[in-house]
Parts: C-alpha cells; structure tokens; sequence
C-alpha cells in the first residue's frame, strides 16, 4: 500500500541495520537531513490530506482580529500563508492551523475533529469586528505537494497555497476547490493520504488533533516554536501566558518525536508495512531504567502516543530521558494489548535547534 515510500523502505531499514548500537536495546542514531531526505524526498509527489476543515474569515478587520486569536504574526501570512496554533485561554492547544491569504481575507485550515471548537472561538471573539466567519469545507480540500521541481503555486490552480515550513523539503500546502486536483507537471505521481502520514512522521512533523490534543496538549512540547508557529514578540493574543512564560524561563521538559516500533526481539528497523494495530499498543511509551541509571524523585507519567503509520509515531517524550537514552541508561517500550512488551527506538529530527 504504501508505495511512496518504496525507495525509504530499502533505505530505512538499512539506515536501521547500519545504525544498530545494541541488539539488546535496539537503539539507532538519528538519520542525517540527507538520508531522510533520498529517502522521502527525492520524488516529485502529491497527496490530499484528509480530515481537514477550513474556515473563511473575511472583512475590513480580518487582519487585526486574526492577530489576536492566534500564536504567529500575520505579516508572515502575506507570503500566501503561515503555519500557527490557537489555544485556549489557559494556554493550551485548541488547534493546530494553516492561515491562507485570499482576495477577500483568509482561509483558516484545522483538523475537522476541532473544527467545531475553533468556529466557536471565532464567533465568540469576534464581538463588534467588522468580519464574516463561515465554515467552508464543503467547498475546499487540502492537498500537500513535495518532491523536486515543485510549480509554483498558482501554477497548480489552488484557490489559496503556501510553502510548508514545518521542517525542510516538507513542499507546499495547496487549498483546491473540492472537485479538482492540482495541476502538476506529468513528473509528479499521486500517492494516498497514508503514505504522506507516514512522510510526515518520519520528518517529525505533528499535525492535527492526535498529536495537538485540545486542551491537553502545551505548544512548546508539540514544537509549535520550532515548526515556525509562535511568534514570541507580536504582542497580545488568546492563551499566550503559559506559552510566552515557558519560553522566557527556557524550560521544556517534554517534546513530540519521531519513534518506531517493533517486537523487544528484533532489532529497530522500519518496517512501514507494519500496522500499529499488529502490536495493539495502549497509546503510551514508558522509560525503563537501567538497575544503575539515576531515578527520578517522582514517579513519571509515561510518554503519550500521537500520530501512528505503519510501525512509525510521534511520541511525547522526557529530554532527560532521551539523553539518558542516547547514554545507554534506559530503554524505551510500549504495552501490547496482551501484556507483552514493543520497544520504542526514538531520534531527535536533524532540523531541531541545537
């Protein structure tokens, strides 16, 4: 099925072999930006993306009340789009969000479960400025385009499109009318809506309300910062206490990461044909500590599963962990719905800050 990662397959699980630091851990070092990318990058490809709503807001204050609902600045939005988050008023995760500019105001893409949550927000706020809120998503479908030699994006006829700057090489994100598809050169091969997932998670990208959990979910933790979709200085907006706190203090204990998973027996490699349901994980990742390795002063919860393809998630995970990880102390597994044990191999993405 998931013939878009034809070459990755070959190419991740040699990456799986070669990079094997312990067969009684099965740890892996993280794949270089160049490795990943001739693995997932390397052919020109286009996917719909599905389960996603959109939202027109529209009219003279459009700008200024966009700016006071979401985490990025919209200036940045006058490339054609941006990618940002709206929150709760107690800082945490509504939604993530993909703002388009359009004639007449802008095009607000969210995941359709939250959907719902984010037009109330809307309506809610909206009091005496001067703007049209409407749930368009009858009308639109989000498409992602990537690989080498991409077309503009009004070359592809997409009613409102950006330049997806979540991580490298992740291409653009296009708003077509519901009836079409992009317009691409002949190059360009359309893969299904599983295989750009997977794409996805493998670059480390969050998306969506599996992994934006509304109202659980803290930005920071979720890389909103380092997907480019916070602006720390644009001023007041819904929910920026708790993110602009933990910014300035410069602590995040906790962040989304790429993992695969496989039985405690074999080593980690991708196997991207592996449905998660094979292993009937419970959703969560827990640290298992070596018998000399330091403890913690309080027990810890464990690391909350988020998007899922074939045997690769994103998982929430401690950084003091991984460090301790990468040292040898500690072990990462997740529990089948049997009881038996699936070990779970994390990296740090390449594209991260250092």
């Amino acid at each position: 099925m998931l013939t878009t990662i034809r070459g990755a397959r070959a190419t991740l699980a040699a990456l799986g072999r070669r990079r094997q630091l312990s067969t009684a851990t099965h740890r892996i070092h993280a794949p270089s930006t160049a490795e990943l990318s001739a693995a997932l990058d390397a052919q020109a490809s286009y996917a719909a993306v599905a389960g996603r709503s959109v939202i027109s807001v529209s009219g003279a204050d459009a700008s200024v009340f966009l700016q006071g609902m979401q985490c990025n600045d919209m200036a940045r939005a006058s490339e054609g789009g941006m990618f940002t988050g709206f929150l709760a008023p107690q800082g945490r995760m509504v939604a993530d969000a993909f703002v388009y500019t359009v004639a007449d105001g802008y095009l607000v893409e969210v995941d359709e479960r939250v959907s719902a949550r984010v037009l109330k927000a809307l309506q809610f706020y909206r009091l005496r400025a001067k703007v049209a809120i409407r749930d368009m998503s009858a009308e639109h479908a989000i498409w992602s385009v990537w690989g080498p030699s991409a077309p503009t994006i009004a070359a592809t006829g997409a009613a409102a499109g950006a330049e997806d700057r979540r991580a490298p090489l992740m291409g653009q994100r296009l708003v077509m009318p519901v009836d079409r598809q992009p317009s691409l050169p002949a190059q360009f091969e359309e893969r299904s809506g599983c295989e750009a997932k997977l794409r996805r998670i493998l670059k480390g990208v969050a998306e969506g309300a599996d992994d934006f959990v509304a109202g659980v979910a803290v930005p920071l933790e979720c890389n909103l910062d380092y997907m480019g979709g916070v602006h720390f200085d644009k001023g007041c907006y819904v929910g920026q206490e708790l993110t602009i706190r933990t910014h300035h203090r410069g602590i995040v204990r906790k962040r989304l990461m790429p993992v695969l998973l496989g039985p405690m027996t074999s080593p980690a490699c991708a196997d991207l044909d592996a449905p998660l349901s094979n292993f009937g994980t419970d959703g969560h990742v827990a640290c298992v500590r070596a018998d000399d390795a330091p403890r913690p002063r309080r027990p810890q919860a464990p690391g909350r599963i988020g998007s899922v393809a074939g045997n690769a998630a994103l998982a929430l995970l401690r950084l003091d962990d991984v460090a301790l990880y990468e040292k040898g102390d500690v072990s990462f597994e997740a529990v089948a719905g049997d009881g038996s044990r699936i070990s779970a191999t994390p990296w740090v993405p390449a594209w991260w800050p250092q």
